[in-house]
């Protein structure tokens, strides 16, 4: 019940009480004002009393703030228990030790596009629409400019987006935040990537002769490292001279993309290779001359190497299919080499399959039809 005192001339003061209990108070200058404010606080107290669990949590923050406030709800004695989907995006990022940083933005992305919904709102339908409407929006150029190409995204762009969205939604379920997750039979087609480019024997010869003139003086080890081991960038550029078994030629990468550790077998000429530069203690690898904690950024070089070798359409991660592509038409099988490369699967390392059955019938033609012809 509200009432309204007249303080002085221009200040009039209404008083919310509830089964004799205070609830709210402000003050206004004219009297028709406290009493317009009165009602609409009480208008929100009876709809807040009305309101049935299941209504209550599925409010919005935004919701809450309309109805008066938490601070109105708790005086009320009316429990609010949602969690929003920016919340759920906090305690994911926050639990998360993934290595792909990629992730992070993925998950951004989700916490602003359902923002402040209570995740237990978020339906099955709600979500196909949003990945529909991510599928089907242009990509913002690279060069800064913030304008939208008409190139839409791919699909296996679209599908690891998806694949983070119901990540989320697999730690709110583990949580009991809600029983189900709405990604679950939401699919996406994902175009199989069997394109793989890898160097030519020809190709490797012109780029490590490259890289061993190169200003830098570490590149053909690099290079060299990661054809004939398959590591990634990330996991060459971050090698510490602690991480290398010389005797038992080796490198242990405790910090992969994966997450799970890896041994690496070092072939000879690898090995021979870092033994010229070898030191002891656990510096990086391939630090930087001006900055020695950090590891040296080497994407000038490694660009003027690929000119001088005249090699083109090829990128650093290229080097690692090329490691790959080796190993299948040498005759190792697909889970050899996925244990190389630190797959956690087959599936992955299936895009090279084919490599193994063109090499095996250009094998077979070789010598067989120089036999019978």
């Amino acid at each position: 019940m509200a009432t309204i005192r007249k303080l002085s001339p221009i200040k009039f003061r209404a008083d919310i009480r509830r089964n004799n209990t205070f609830v709210q108070s402000k003050t206004f200058p004219t009297k028709q004002q406290a009493i317009s404010w009165s009602e609409d606080v009480e208008s929100n107290i009876k709809t807040i009393l009305s309101l049935k669990p299941k209504q209550l949590k599925k409010l919005s923050p935004k919701k809450v703030d309309l109805l008066g406030g938490k601070a109105l709800f708790e005086k009320l004695g009316v429990e609010l228990k949602f969690i929003t989907f920016e919340m759920l995006a906090d305690q994911y990022l926050r639990q998360w030790t993934g290595k792909d940083k990629s992730q992070i933005n993925r998950a951004l992305f989700w916490s602003d596009t359902f923002n402040e919904l209570p995740i237990k709102m978020i339906t099955k339908k709600m979500v196909r629409k949003a990945v529909d409407k991510f599928a089907n929006s242009g990509m913002f150029l690279t060069n800064g400019s913030g304008k939208k190409t008409k190139k839409l995204r791919s699909s296996n762009t679209v599908l690891r987006y998806k694949v983070v969205l119901s990540a989320m939604f697999k730690f709110a379920v583990r949580n009991d935040y809600i029983k189900d997750n709405p990604v679950d039979g939401v699919f996406v087609q994902a175009t199989p990537n069997k394109i793989v480019r890898y160097l030519s024997d020809e190709e490797c010869s012109s780029l490590m002769q490259a890289c061993k003139q190169s200003s830098w003086d570490k590149l053909n080890l690099l290079v060299l490292m990661a054809i004939t081991t398959g590591m990634r960038r990330s996991e060459l550029i971050n090698l510490r001279w602690t991480d290398i078994d010389f005797e038992k030629s080796l490198a242990r990468l405790a910090d992969t993309k994966n997450g799970e550790p890896r041994i690496n077998p070092l072939p000879a000429p690898t090995l021979h290779e870092l033994k010229k530069f070898r030191k002891v203690g656990s510096d990086y690898i391939f630090f930087s001359p001006n900055k020695p904690d950090r590891p040296f950024e080497f994407t000038k070089r490694w660009k003027s190497a690929l000119t001088q070798a005249g090699i083109e359409n090829f990128r650093f991660h290229d080097l690692r299919h090329t490691a790959a592509s080796y190993l299948v038409m040498a005759g190792a099988t697909l889970h050899e080499t996925a244990e190389v490369l630190g797959h956690k699967s087959t599936e992955t390392t299936k895009r090279y399959a084919h490599l193994s059955t063109d090499h095996k019938s250009a094998l077979v033609e070789r010598v067989m039809g120089g036999i019978f012809s």
